[in-house]
Order: C-alpha cells, then sequence, then structure tokens
C-alpha cells in the first residue's frame, strides 16, 4: 500500500510538473494579461526616454504616448533609443524568466510578447511609411529619428532592434499549442490586439493631455 500511495504521488507530481511547463495557451485569458501588460509599457517606454532627456539636463515633456524636448532641436539619439532598449531589456528578461520560472509563467509570456510587439508594430509600419513615401522619418519614430541624428540610414536601425525582438516573439510563440499555421495566426493576432491598442493611446493621449 505504501508503494502505491509512493507511486500516486510521483505520477501526480509528475503531471503537475507536465501541465506547468506544457504548451502555452493563447487564450482570451492571456489576450487580456497581453493587454494589461501592453498598457503598462506605454508609461515604462514614455518614462524611459523622459529619465534619458533629464540625465542629459534637458527639459522635456512627457505623456502617456510621447516624451521629447520642446525645443526639438534638442533631441538627442541616445535618449531617443532609451524607449527602445528599456523595451529590449524588459523583453529579454521576460523570456528568460518565462523560460526558466513555472510561477507566473503566462504573466511572464505576455509580458515578454508585449514588450516586444510593441517595436515591432512600429517598425512595420515605419517600413511601410518608407516604401510609400521613401522616407523612415515620415513617423518620426524613435529608431529612425536616432538614425537620422547620427546621419545614418533612417531604417538601419530599425531593423538593428528588430532582429532581438522577433527573437523574442518566435521563442515564446513556437511554445504556444498547435501547429505552425495557427502559432503564425497568433503573432498576427497579437500584432492586430497591439495596434488597436496603440491607435487607442494615440487618441486619447490629446485628450489626457491637452496643453501637450
Amino acid at each position: 500500500m505504501a508503494e502505491l500511495r509512493n507511486l500516486a504521488v510521483q505520477t501526480s507530481s509528475n503531471t503537475a510538473i507536465a501541465v506547468q511547463t506544457g504548451p502555452l495557451r493563447v487564450s482570451i485569458r492571456f489576450y487580456a494579461a497581453f493587454v494589461l501588460c501592453v498598457i503598462l509599457i506605454f508609461p515604462i517606454h514614455e518614462s524611459a526616454h523622459y529619465l534619458a532627456y533629464r540625465l542629459y539636463g534637458i527639459r522635456a515633456r512627457i505623456t502617456l504616448n510621447t516624451a521629447s524636448p520642446a525645443d526639438q532641436s534638442e533631441r538627442k539619439p541616445l535618449a531617443e533609443l532609451a524607449g527602445p532598449t528599456v523595451n529590449l531589456v524588459i523583453a529579454v528578461g521576460a523570456a528568460l524568466a518565462y523560460f526558466k520560472f513555472q510561477r507566473y509563467r503566462m504573466w511572464w509570456a505576455a509580458l515578454a510578447l508585449a514588450s516586444s510587439m510593441m517595436r515591432l508594430v512600429i517598425y512595420a509600419l515605419v517600413t511601410a511609411a518608407a516604401i510609400i513615401t521613401g522616407s523612415g522619418l515620415r513617423l518620426l519614430n524613435d529608431e529612425p529619428y536616432a538614425a537620422y541624428l547620427w546621419g545614418i540610414p533612417s531604417l538601419s536601425l530599425v531593423a538593428l532592434f528588430a532582429i532581438p525582438f522577433a527573437v523574442v516573439v518566435w521563442s515564446v510563440v513556437r511554445t504556444s499549442q498547435g501547429n505552425f499555421r495557427w502559432k503564425v495566426l497568433h503573432v498576427i493576432g497579437l500584432g492586430l490586439t497591439m495596434l488597436i491598442i496603440g491607435t487607442v493611446v494615440s487618441n486619447v493621449d490629446p485628450i489626457l493631455f491637452p496643453n501637450r
């Protein structure tokens, strides 16, 4: 009887471990966690810009969607890259935590994807605008503007940052349930969700900060 009890306990323990380390379930609950993480990432991203400018001794204005000097001639490339760099640190750190820790595993995955997709969606828009207009500066976003200030091609930093963000996204999504097609659909779904949230934030921002 004792051996049977030990076997039952061992089987139960192995089952629990299997559940914890099994495929990521991209459900409605996961999308809700993703949305919450995206909302959290926005102010963190802008705060990184703001703090970088303050370290330069430059007075900057910050909102939910922007952080830059009142005098645009004072914009600095490193300060412009502070936001994307913080995104990358969060994305990589959360992805490592997702693979290493069992507790809050879904939340680590959501945070890694939210921080990455925030930039990858922007990169897609910047690239599309560059193809249509011939300029990567059309959207005046962080990476192209930093490249412009350094006198290098506007999409060079977009390409540089896109690689690690894409690696983070696929490293997490590839562990999700379903075949390759479903995994690709998950990436598209997360991208569209990010685009919708970004559009809402950009429209709400002037209302919350009318004097900006």
